[in-house]
């Protein structure tokens, strides 16, 4: 059975790579070979709201984790937000307060992509983020990368730069660690267990004057209209029960929940935690997922084929006969068979 894979993944904006080729050139990669190994062909780059599917930009990372941390990193400023994501960027920048600014980056990061977490924690004077990627976890420059954006937002409500961040990454110093240092105010520190960036401020809710208080409600609408746009392209529970009808479909498969779940995790190439987490952020989990196809797989093969009550039964992966028959009951009130019996009925009416 062929793998759809691309109607199976989460996006990242194409801006991201598009970003990343002068590097990738830089460290001797042509712009032929970066296709070869990625198969992003370089028009996927040119439109500004394209999106790039998860086994593509998988590969983009594991190249890229091959390679030297580019220094360009550490010149990423609040002008390339704006740039490229000038929904987000405006939102952000328009914020009441640091912390309103930092909560709105947060919530629409989805915008720029969607294969890691920025975790974040806050008190009254300090926030802290912890960086978790899914592809390439023992790499730092994605992190660097994303403490980069932050910082720039930061900043730009700090424009005396006296803000000094405190970093910490999984990976081995760059040789530039010293800028990094430099940019960021205070020494950092390499393989550790987690990449952190935090900071100390009294600012954060404090007004700012130029908020533009009018504006702010419509370019936080805007902002989710985009982000549902995108989701809505590329939903990862929907695809999830893709995945989970066709597995049920194949008799060579094991169609017991357990191994659904491990298939599934193998098949997109993620974790179960990563699974877990990218399902309840859609408001779901993968049993209620599995036992809704199993519910409408279940009406499907009484009404429209001949398989018997165990066939269908052992298909759908239950351990016998009556477990089934318990299940389909309790959501029709009616046995399999005497359901088969109803809709034959109903489709001889239908025909008459």
């Amino acid at each position: 059975m062929t793998p759809r894979l691309k109607g199976l993944a989460r996006t990242v904006s194409n801006r991201i790579i598009a970003h990343s080729l002068p590097a990738f050139v830089q460290a001797g990669i042509s712009p032929e070979a970066f296709v070869r190994h990625t198969g992003i062909a370089l028009d996927d780059l040119i439109d500004p709201q394209g999106r790039i599917e998860g086994v593509r930009h998988r590969r983009v990372v594991e190249l890229a984790a091959s390679m030297s941390v580019p220094r360009g990193m550490l010149e990423l400023n609040v002008t390339d937000l704006f740039h490229d994501y000038p929904v987000l960027g405006n939102l952000c920048i328009n914020a009441r307060t640091l912390r309103t600014a930092i909560g709105h980056y947060l919530a629409y990061r989805g915008l720029i992509g969607e294969f890691d977490f920025l975790l974040c924690r806050q008190s009254a004077t300090r926030i802290q983020f912890e960086y978790i990627s899914e592809f390439a976890p023992q790499a730092s420059f994605q992190a660097l990368a994303n403490f980069m954006s932050l910082i720039a937002l930061i900043r730009a409500y700090d424009q005396r730069a006296q803000t000094v961040f405190h970093a910490e990454f999984v990976g081995v110093a760059p040789p530039f660690a010293s800028s990094i240092a430099q940019c960021f105010g205070a020494p950092v520190r390499f393989a550790q267990s987690a990449n952190r960036l935090w900071f100390d401020s009294v600012a954060l809710d404090t007004p700012v004057p130029q908020h533009n208080a009018a504006l702010e409600p419509w370019l936080q609408a805007q902002a989710q209209q985009e982000l549902t746009r995108i989701q809505r392209l590329h939903l990862f529970s929907a695809n999830v029960e893709t995945l989970i009808r066709e597995f049920l479909a194949d008799p060579a498969n094991d169609q017991s929940g357990a191994s659904l779940l491990q298939q599934l995790c193998q098949r997109l190439n993620t974790t179960r935690w990563t699974l877990r987490r990218q399902l309840q952020q859609e408001g779901t989990h993968f049993r209620e997922l599995e036992l809704k196809v199993k519910t409408g797989e279940s009406r499907r093969l009484l009404s429209e084929t001949a398989l018997s009550v165990a066939q269908i039964s052992e298909q759908l992966g239950f351990a016998s006969q009556s477990a089934f028959t318990r299940f389909f009951k309790a959501r029709h009130a009616l046995p399999p068979l005497s359901y088969r019996q109803h809709t034959q009925t109903a489709g001889e009416r239908k025909l008459a």
